[in-house]
């Protein structure tokens, strides 16, 4: 019974093939997040960064991250509200100049022509990147319920298997009772001679 049960758990094992655990679209993401973050390209850091995270199922144990604000001006007596939210990069980036998407400064570097191609081919590549990551997603997706699907398969077989183990040790045993009284009986009617 047991050797059955542990060759088809091999036999199930050895053939279900599912998902690779790191798939292409999740290195891509995070490849190109840590690139971005390694050429000081935060807009592009932020959208790889989230796009990784609908791989990824939430830890139990998040990390906590907290926000750093101004302080407070307590000659003007402002508001916890009225106080401006900083944005903190790497000693790396401290020589750099800080542009703000969307921004007059941002729609000025638009006016330059190298520029402007290179950040339209981000967007593509970003377009792409999207694509890629929606097609990975509906592949998890089809093999997450396929896993499930063979999983309710198997575990059917499983007490199947069971069942038959149960009513074949209740026919054994049934046939040894009867073999057990059919010689008692022998037994007892040579001895009556």
């Amino acid at each position: 019974m047991k050797k059955i049960l542990l060759l088809t758990a091999l036999f199930i094992a050895g053939c279900t093939v599912y998902t690779e655990k790191q798939s292409e679209a999740v290195s891509q993401n995070v490849y190109a997040t840590n690139d971005s973050l390694g050429k000081a390209r935060v807009d592009l850091a932020y959208f790889y960064s989230n796009e990784t995270t609908k791989f990824i199922k939430p830890p139990k144990h998040p990390i906590k991250i907290s926000s750093i604000y101004e302080a407070k001006d307590v000659a003007k007596n402002s508001p916890a509200g009225d106080r401006t939210r900083v944005v903190i990069v790497p000693d790396a980036y401290k020589s750099d100049k800080v542009v703000v998407v969307g921004s007059s400064e941002y729609q000025t570097l638009l006016k330059d022509r190298e520029t402007k191609k290179i950040l339209e081919q981000d967007n593509k590549n970003k377009e792409l990147q999207l694509q890629a990551n929606n097609k990975e997603l509906t592949k998890q997706k089809e093999m997450q319920d396929k896993m499930v699907k063979d999983l309710n398969y198997y575990q059917k077989e499983v007490y199947r298997l069971r069942l038959k183990c149960l009513w074949l040790s209740i026919v054994i045993g049934g046939l040894l009772v009867l073999i057990g009284g059919y010689i008692y009986l022998r037994m007892n009617k040579l001895f009556m001679f």
